[in-house]
């Protein structure tokens, strides 16, 4: 057990020492206006997709017209309707399509969002699962060790562990079963579980009750 709680003491502080750098980035961005210029730019973009909206439903309430006017009044109407009905879908089309589409495509990412969802990831990670799990672990708590396969199987802590390349949680989760009900699962099952186990703390906890040597790549 001494190896589980270093390994995972290990993963604590990285995510701590992850979370302060990426404070300390942060901090740095907001110093040189990166953190300003990113709002303004936000601002923009979402200026500009307003004015598509306008535009869509601008286009849309004409062609609702030029429909009625075809509809009611075609036999008296000296010209056709229809280019113009079709010039105005043209209208609505092309901007929603731009919208939905090709803004997506060219926008570029912020790096503030990116920083800021990371450190939010890193500290779901740390606070909701590995210190806790440290506890549990230290404490032999097996419900407090129940609790936090729960949490691995959905939510935000599933979430965190999948985009910091903790593990795939629900192996982490069945890992954790495993070793509650250790006295009434077969050697098969645990040796399986741990080809899959990417998680170096949850490996080195399945190899208190393996009995086995199994080298575990760092995640």
């Amino acid at each position: 057990m001494k190896d589980v709680l270093e390994e995972t003491e290990t993963r604590i502080k990285r995510l701590e020492a992850e979370i302060e750098l990426i404070e300390e980035r942060l901090h740095f961005l907001d110093r040189v206006g990166a953190s300003s210029k990113y709002q303004i730019l936000q601002r923009r973009t979402k200026t500009g997709e307003l004015y598509i909206m306008f535009f869509v439903v601008w286009g849309f309430m004409g062609l609702i017209l030029l429909l009625y006017l075809k509809y009611k009044y075609s036999e008296i109407l000296p010209f056709s309707l229809t280019p113009y009905i079709g010039a105005m879908m043209a209208f609505i089309i092309i901007p929603f399509f731009y919208y939905f589409f090709l803004s997506k495509q060219s926008e570029p990412e912020n790096p503030i969002n990116y920083l800021e969802k990371k450190e939010r990831m890193a500290r779901l990670a740390l606070n909701r699962f590995y210190i806790p799990l440290k506890e549990a672990l230290e404490e032999d708590d097996h419900e407090k060790l129940e609790e936090l396969a729960n949490r691995l199987l959905q939510g935000e802590v599933a979430e965190a562990i999948t985009e910091l390349n903790e593990g795939d949680p629900k192996v982490m989760a069945y890992a954790l079963y495993l070793y509650l009900n250790r006295n009434s699962v077969h050697p098969g099952e645990i040796n399986e579980v741990m080809t899959l186990l990417k998680n170096k703390p949850l490996k080195k906890l399945l190899l208190t009750i393996s009995g086995e040597k199994v080298s575990s790549p760092h995640t």
